[in-house]
């Protein structure tokens, strides 16, 4: 079962901003019907959850199905503070306004299976405009690269009193488990994920019927609209399914170098980057919540999006 943390994020929100400044710019903070605590900096900035301090084991245990050489060693990490997720992946229509304003180009040549079922690759026309799939603009933003990813937290830190970033690795899983420790967020049996994740699942079968996929259904082929199905502990959508998404570090193949504090690891390949998070088409062991994949820093992909953090003012 999810853990309930309503009390921990309200605390955390109430220390976090305590002495935050009026200003304009100034977080709001309101609460959601599920009453998690958010935080909101402007019309346009995405709506942030706040994250409790904690520890967790990062990486999953030897005997998990699925696992791979990458997750390990399993490394105790610490988050010292309290920090803001925004509460879904960037949508179409939030990145749109960024476009719109920053001027920052679209790239073509998207990977997808538009011009052969199954077959992904480059395809020069394919941008987030059209990805091969109908979206609409509160749909997870595809087709982006990390530097695309890192425009857009600049962008947002220069319309308001700052902070935004991607959240580092273990930021990352230490949000998507929310105080689980199962292979999935919602416990070891990923056909009980339908009501939490967008994945390959049977919906999907019907269009891919050689995938393995997991025996239900979540009605999504592709991207869903952000938010369709049910938050984690935390508060926060689509941490597994619905689109992959960048963070903050460097490439490597094993956390023998992963920071204990919770920050960035600099240290790997930085030509390449990591996405957490598993997608729409995600095969049943791709979407347990240890698993990494490592991109080219310029991939652009039609199951890669992001999310952002925020350090809050202590």
């Amino acid at each position: 079962m999810v853990p309930t943390v309503t009390l921990l994020l309200q605390l955390a929100t109430a220390m976090a901003f305590a002495q935050a400044p009026a200003e304009s710019a100034a977080p709001r903070v309101f609460r959601t019907r599920d009453t998690v605590v958010s935080v909101r900096d402007c019309p346009d900035c995405p709506e942030m959850t706040v994250v409790p301090a904690g520890a967790f084991i990062i990486g999953s245990p030897a005997a998990e199905p699925g696992r791979g050489t990458d997750e390990g060693p399993q490394r105790r990490v610490v988050i010292p503070a309290p920090f803001a997720v925004s509460r879904h992946e960037i949508t179409r229509g939030e990145y749109r306004v960024f476009l719109r304003e920053s001027g920052r180009p679209v790239l073509g040549g998207c990977v997808t299976d538009r011009g052969h079922r199954g077959t992904w690759a480059p395809e020069p026309s394919t941008t987030l405009d059209d990805p091969g799939f109908e979206q609409t603009d509160d749909h997870p933003v595809v087709c982006v690269t990390w530097d695309d990813a890192q425009a857009y937290v600049g962008w947002l830190n220069a319309k308001t009193s700052g902070g935004y970033r991607l959240l580092t690795e273990a930021e990352w899983e230490f949000a998507a488990r929310a105080g689980t420790t199962s292979a999935y967020p919602w416990g070891p049996d990923v056909n009980d994920g339908c009501p939490y994740a967008n994945t390959a699942d049977a919906t999907v079968a019907r269009k891919y019927p050689d995938w393995t996929t997991a025996a239900c259904r979540d009605g999504a082929v592709n991207t869903a609209p952000v938010g369709s199905y049910l938050p984690n502990g935390f508060g926060l959508y689509d941490m597994i399914g619905n689109v992959e998404e960048w963070v903050e570090d460097c490439a490597t193949d094993s956390y023998d170098t992963l920071p204990a504090d919770g920050r960035a690891n600099l240290e790997g390949d930085c030509t390449r980057h990591l996405v957490r998070g598993s997608s729409w088409g995600a095969f049943p062991k791709d979407s347990r919540v240890a698993n990494r994949i490592r991109y080219r820093t310029g991939q652009v992909d039609d199951s890669i999006g992001f999310r952002v953090a925020k350090t809050l003012r202590r």
